[in-house]
């Protein structure tokens, strides 16, 4: 019997609704937030990416497939965010992490360049590298539109904590439990792991810290702006986990009753 037909189907696991801040905002009602939300996110990456242990070889390939667009999405939009940006410290540390993402100069080692290397390791066709969900794509698509629309506080929450603190949490959680997978172990000598290294070491924890930091200066310095970081920082819980609850759905579709 093959490894993909002895895993037994799973069930896409439901997505709860992270509860969103209602009121006033200040630097403290702010963190408060989104310590607890980043908490919350981490349970509910816990809860779902369990899942990738026994899920079927294919289905594993086409889930890791469906984050590429995610990391190639947000180098743009991070670019759009720094051309937003005042001269300051936030812009130049997103700058340094925008330079990193990018290899620093070298194309060869832009960070999705490694992920594709990652995924032809497991034996992910070329072919499919550019069949993403049209949900997901229309998701990224607004949340572009939206960097271009609003003003640049709105794109801090949105990709800076977004992009550099959420995604760092989910990534975390999503390695621990794809190394446990089977065919990850069976094949873990051969796999290019280097991706994960990166975005799932101490480098990215003190990516995260660091740009922490950055925002609550700018906090401080530009009061004003709370609201609109705050909505695009709720904007960013609300897109990121649709999607991923959108890849779950594709990936390990709910199974019908049986009537």
């Amino acid at each position: 019997m093959s490894l993909e037909n002895s895993l037994s189907p799973l069930a896409a696991p439901s997505l709860p609704v992270i509860e969103m801040h209602t009121g006033e905002w200040d630097r403290r009602t702010f963190w408060e937030f989104a310590d607890a939300a980043k908490a919350a996110t981490e349970a509910l990456a816990a809860q779902k990416m369990k899942a990738l242990e026994g899920m079927p070889v294919e289905a594993l390939r086409q889930f890791c497939t469906q984050y590429r667009f995610f990391t190639i999405e947000y180098i743009s939009d991070l670019a759009l965010l720094l051309a937003k940006l005042p001269f300051g410290g936030l812009r130049s540390l997103l700058s340094q992490i925008l330079s990193e993402e990018l290899g620093e100069g070298d194309a060869s080692r832009a960070h999705p360049e490694i992920y594709d290397r990652f995924l032809a390791s497991i034996e992910v066709p070329r072919e499919r590298l550019d069949q993403g969900l049209a949900a997901n794509r229309k998701i990224l698509g607004a949340l572009t539109a939206q960097l271009w629309r609003r003003d640049p506080a709105f794109g801090v929450g949105l990709r800076g904590m977004g992009g550099e603190c959420l995604c760092q949490t989910y990534l975390s959680v999503m390695f621990e439990h794809l190394r446990l997978h089977p065919y990850m172990q069976e094949n873990t000598d051969r796999i290019d792991w280097e991706f994960w290294t990166i975005h799932t070491g101490e480098e990215d924890i003190v990516h995260g810290e660091l740009t922490r930091a950055a925002i609550d200066r700018y906090i401080q310095e530009e009061p004003g702006a709370l609201p609109d970081l705050a909505q695009g920082y709720e904007r960013s819980i609300t897109a990121w986990n649709q999607f991923w609850q959108n890849i779950f759905d594709a990936c390990l579709p709910k199974q019908r009753a049986v009537s």
